[in-house]
């Protein structure tokens, strides 16, 4: 396409041509291949022109591919949906677009005018119109939807399944993904307090928590205050809410202590290893001695060393025990007996023996 612009440099173009070739009295062969040149230039410069209007007009790139027959394209911060079949675009002015991990669910979240529907990834239709506050990923056949600040759970078919009677309360639904496992979702009452609905709407775990987690590994981690736990498949609780943190794998729990300490604990809640490490590292100090050539001081070993979970740190001694829970930010040995340890403020240090005892209870300022 030739916009409008380049057409009319391209007549301004022709017309000064035009009027040269009136004023020219005596026409030479070397004039003519000039002219030839001349009309040359012009016309790439018109052809470079249209291209790059062209480009730049054209911004539109692909999205997300949610099928061979259904792509979605965004443009200005805005998505639409294209039947690849068809050729035809389905939804346009998309706000976002919403699908679940595993791809697996036929219809995706879309958001328009700040409302939220469902399309199919296959036609690219709106199977649910835009018409719900927030709405949730399908899950084992249902979709937690907010309608008039309330959740409810619809079908496929936008059939409302289990009634508007749970409260949104904005804070809370950050930390949980209203979505179906095992039969079970996470809901929140009233009051605030998190439990676990079935598929009918009914509490099979009474709200009293402050959180409960989507599952991993058929696994729920609970928290209470700022500890957690974890429920097992049956709902029953495997660890209490004892821990700072936790991290389900595969075939056992990592958790964080309260003293800063990990432990490896197996499904079956028995303790598989009591300390777990990010790293040990020897803990060597300055000898001030002089190699034989001359050069560096020679560095010596204490016999001690630095254990770390995470990014804290704490002294173990040569039988592999801590002496110390992991209070440091840092340790370094400034003798064989005496380590130098910065406070978890990253500014201050205090001075510890081979026993972890501080020697000097005052803050030291290093800088």
């Amino acid at each position: 396409m030739i916009f409008h612009k380049e057409i009319n440099l391209f007549l301004r173009v022709m017309k000064i041509i035009h009027e040269t070739m009136k004023t020219l009295k005596k026409i030479t062969f070397g004039r003519v291949l000039g002219l030839i040149a001349v009309l040359c230039v012009c016309w790439v410069s018109i052809l470079v022109s249209v291209e790059f209007y062209a480009a730049r007009k054209s911004s539109e790139y692909l999205g997300d591919i949610y099928s061979s027959e259904c792509h979605s394209y965004i443009k200005d911060g805005k998505y639409r949906i294209e039947n690849m079949v068809t050729g035809k675009t389905t939804i346009q002015d998309i706000d976002w677009l919403l699908s679940s991990e595993s791809c697996r669910d036929t219809l995706v979240v879309f958001s328009k005018n700040r409302k939220r529907g469902y399309f199919n990834r296959f036609t690219g239709k709106a199977v649910i119109p835009e018409q719900y506050a927030h709405a949730w990923v399908f899950s084992e056949g249902l979709a937690a939807v907010v309608s008039s600040e309330k959740v409810g759970f619809i079908d496929r078919q936008g059939k409302t399944v289990i009634d508007f009677q749970f409260p949104y309360l904005k804070d809370n639904a950050k930390s949980v993904a209203f979505v179906f496992r095992n039969g079970y979702s996470s809901m929140y009452d009233m009051s605030g307090k998190c439990g676990v609905i079935d598929k009918k709407g009914k509490w099979v775990l009474g709200p009293s928590y402050d959180c409960i987690h989507t599952p991993q590994y058929g696994k729920r981690i609970f928290d209470v205050g700022k500890l957690s736990g974890v429920l097992d498949d049956s709902l029953q609780i495997l660890l209490p809410a004892e821990y700072k943190y936790i991290q389900l794998l595969e075939h056992y729990m990592i958790a964080d202590k309260q003293d800063g300490s990990q432990v490896q604990i197996g499904y079956d809640g028995k303790v598989l290893n009591e300390n777990i490490y990010s790293g040990v590292t020897i803990l060597e100090y300055d000898s001030f001695e002089k190699t034989k050539d001359g050069g560096e001081t020679i560095k010596k070993p204490t016999g001690l060393y630095s254990y770390s979970v995470y990014n804290s740190y704490g002294l173990m001694g040569q039988n592999g025990k801590p002496i110390t829970p992991v209070l440091y930010d840092n340790i370094t040995a400034i003798s064989k007996d005496l380590f130098l340890c910065t406070l978890k403020d990253s500014y201050s240090s205090v001075i510890i023996d081979r026993k972890g005892t501080v020697i000097r209870n005052e803050a030291v300022d290093l800088y």
